[in-house]
């Protein structure tokens, strides 16, 4: 096996030189004078209708339902565009169209002045005459795009460019509507958005003249409200324009029905040392067990909740316990899954019995989480039995996000189970396991299929969501975990999150990998040369595939591979390597082929709906061509000039906006790659910002890359040696060196 290597690579960065020109019709795309007309009529519809409801906003929102998953770049320009400002910076909002999976467009939401709504009417009226008198009522490629056909632009009393705005903006519109809410859960207590105006949730109650005796509900910061399902129906009669999002508002633990005996054999264990801490927010914990000298534990309830409490205490602290037991000593008690990652103290904070509101844990986990700087890796079993929606990420994810963002810390999520008696169709996860940063975890059974009770992904129709799978038991085929009346043996993804969590707390803490780096690291192992080959039929359930038992293998390759990692940070529009030293063989080709895993932890945006990224860094890697730019192992020509992919394509084959980015060749007859002179292998990473209002900040990313001698020789020593000579910094990351480091840097140094 070969030791995994690090290389220090100096990463340069590059502005964006490219300068726009004259907007063109989109390939195949049209507009006519007939178009011109419905959408007038839409937009004059609109208006009817707010003039004939209650006058809560100073401005009105209006759904614009797009014909095509549409780029930031393609949204409209001139449509809709108040004065002195850019129309995207009136976006409150994106969901998906209620189309088949593969088949659903953007409708992006807009909070825009009544005014702009009656200059757009009367602009779309001009583009018509215009298409009349010029383009025999309809624009299309032939007639529009080419730079022969000279169009006299006078007369209208628009710029030639606002006249091709409007064009080029109704080609890609289908149709204008006010915002309606769909998919609403069927709860007691559900939470509310509404979409950002300036009218604060309270207020808008205020107007309404809601009844503070008669509903139950409950402020979370300005434009969202925990109601009951009377004010709910209330809200949606008087004021469905507004309602943005609705999700439910309970997180909980599901106990199974049938317990078998526990086993009460005595269990020892030594005293905890210097072990790093994960830390774990799950219900109540039992000190009494034989390990609870391994758990620092911190019951994180109120006074009421305490009071809640009595009589349940013993249930209310087995979920809680048994996490715990797993992460300190989950090899002693399932030899099996023996790791090698050692044991792992605990810092525990029980929050609550069995369920608790959504947001009231979310307000706990960030009291937690910024009280507690020192712990990296939190481990996270608690969720929802409801379906996360398909245009917006839950409340409780979000939040998660936000802390993962600006924090450097990872959460490791439970994929939750599907608890019904009957199951005929496969559900999608619950909350908080549609939090983007986090890694989520699914549970597979031995032979690596998935469990019984899985439930699957995608995430807002696109981000691959669980990542990975671990083995987490299934009704006969169980994980033995430790409870306060002994062993029993159990299964649920909750059992297989924290196995995830002792291997990346094991590569951040012991290893003193970034937590980017680690979190490729799990993802890429899980992968392997499978994925591209099989994976794809499970990986709405199994993610990126099974994590590997042994930290060992993470941590190392095969003797035909070469493994190595690299960080850096994303400062530019172009962050770039043209001097990775590949080794070639005795015919100046390159006998490899080559995959690469990249992960970052952008800032997002709850209320952009289904555009939630703010940030999209982009992957390239391979050969360095003679024009010097990259061959990319996967083709990706997005940010290439004079190639042309839509957003459709580049979200399905180069993951635009993802967090996680796996590129790989397909591994079967390969032959060798020719070399382009005596250039090298470059990577590149091409960063954007989806907001126009957002500052760019600094972005770490990770990225591990593996390359695979299609002869199975060992080229690993050469490859240092390239390395060398071209004056990069490489180093084998040893495992018991690290270790060694890490027991020196946790001694407790003594001044006389």
């Amino acid at each position: 096996m070969n030791k995994i290597l690090q290389v220090k690579l100096n990463f340069r960065g590059e502005d964006n030189k490219s300068k726009p020109g004259l907007r063109k019709l989109r390939k195949g795309n049209q507009t006519s004078a007939e178009k011109m007309d419905a959408l007038c009529e839409d937009l004059q519809g609109i208006l009817r209708f707010y003039e004939n409801s209650p006058q809560f906003l100073e401005n009105i929102l209006i759904d614009v339902n797009y014909n095509d998953i549409i780029a930031k770049s393609n949204r409209i320009h001139a449509l809709l565009k108040p004065s002195g400002k850019q129309t995207n910076d009136m976006v409150v909002g994106a969901r998906f169209s209620d189309a088949p999976e593969g088949q659903e467009n953007h409708i992006i939401t807009y909070y825009i002045n009544k005014k702009t709504v009656q200059d757009t009417i009367a602009n779309l009226k001009k583009i018509k005459q215009f298409l009349k008198d010029k383009l025999n009522g309809k624009a299309t490629e032939d007639n529009f795009n080419k730079q022969d056909n000279e169009l006299n632009y006078a007369g209208y009393e628009l710029s030639k460019s606002k006249i091709r705005d409007i064009i080029v903006d109704c080609s890609v519109v289908e149709s204008f509507s006010v915002p309606h809410i769909t998919g609403v859960p069927d709860r007691e207590s559900v939470l509310v958005t509404f979409y950002k105006t300036e009218l604060s949730a309270s207020k808008l109650l205020e107007k309404l003249k809601v009844d503070d005796m008669r509903h139950r509900y409950y402020f979370y910061g300005e434009d969202t409200i925990s109601v009951d399902k009377e004010l709910y129906n209330f809200l949606e009669e008087n004021v469905p324009y507004m309602i943005s999002m609705v999700s439910s508002d309970f997180s909980k633990i599901t106990l199974e029905d049938i317990k078998q005996e526990a086993d009460n054999r005595k269990m020892e264990i030594p005293d905890p040392d210097i072990e790093p801490t994960i830390g774990v927010i799950d219900t109540l914990f039992d000190e009494d067990v034989y390990f609870g000298k391994w758990v620092e534990n911190h019951d994180y309830l109120d006074d009421i909740e305490k009071m809640m409490l009595d009589g349940r205490a013993s249930n209310s602290r087995y979920h809680g316990t048994t996490i715990s037991s797993l992460i300190v000593d989950g090899p002693v008690l399932n030899p099996w899954l023996d790791d090698g990652c050692g044991r792992f103290r605990v810092r525990h904070f029980g929050v609550c019995a069995e369920r608790i509101s959504t947001v009231k844990l979310m307000q706990k986990v960030r009291e937690i989480v910024t009280k507690n700087p020192d712990i990296h890796v939190w481990n996270l079993s608690l969720g929802t039995d409801d379906e996360v929606s398909k245009n917006f990420i839950s409340y409780d994810a979000a939040i998660l996000d936000q802390l993962q963002a600006q924090k450097n810390i990872i959460f490791v999520i439970s994929g939750t189970n599907d608890n019904r008696s009957e199951r005929r169709e496969i559900l999608r996860v619950g909350s908080p396991a549609d939090s983007l940063n986090a890694l989520v975890v699914n549970s597979v059974r031995r032979d690596e299929t998935p469990a019984s009770y899985s439930r699957k992904g995608n995430i807002l129709s696109f981000f691959n969501k669980p990542d990975v799978s671990y083995y987490g038991g299934d009704y006969n085929e169980r994980i033995t975990v430790y409870t306060p009346e002994g062993m029993m043996d159990e299964y649920g993804t909750s059992f297989a999150a924290p196995w995830i969590s002792r291997k990346l707390c094991y590569l951040i803490d012991i290893m003193g990998m970034p937590r980017e780096v680690a979190k490729a690291l799990i993802i890429d192992s899980a992968a392997g040369w499978q994925y591209k080959l099989g994976a794809y039929r499970n990986k709405d359930i199994s993610g990126y595939g099974v994590v590997p038992i042994k930290i060992t293998d993470i941590l190392s390759s095969a003797n035909g591979e070469i493994r190595f990692i690299l960080y850096g940070t994303s400062r530019k529009y172009k962050t770039v390597n043209y001097a990775i030293p590949v080794p070639r063989d005795d015919e100046n080709k390159y006998p490899f082929v080559a995959r690469a895993t990249m992960c970052y932890f952008p800032e997002c945006t709850r209320a952009q709906g289904v555009d939630y990224t703010n940030r999209e860094l982009s992957l390239k890697f391979g050969r360095i061509k003679k024009d010097g730019t990259i061959d990319d192992i996967n083709v990706n020509v997005q940010d290439e000039e004079g190639a042309y992919t839509d957003e459709r394509q580049s979200r399905k084959d180069f993951r635009k906006w993802e967090n996680t980015k796996f590129i790989s060749k397909i591994l079967k007859n390969n032959r060798a790659l020719k070399s382009y002179g005596e250039r090298l292998w470059g990577i590149s990473i091409i960063s954007k910002e989806r907001l126009s209002s957002q500052m760019k900040k600094e972005l770490n990313f990770g990225v591990v890359i593996t390359l695979k001698e299609i002869n199975d020789i060992n080229r690993i020593d050469d490859f240092i040696k390239a390395c060398s000579l071209k004056g990069l910094l490489v180093s084998e990351i040893d495992i018991q060196n690290n270790i060694n480091i890490y027991h020196m840097n946790q001694e407790e140094v003594i001044f006389d």
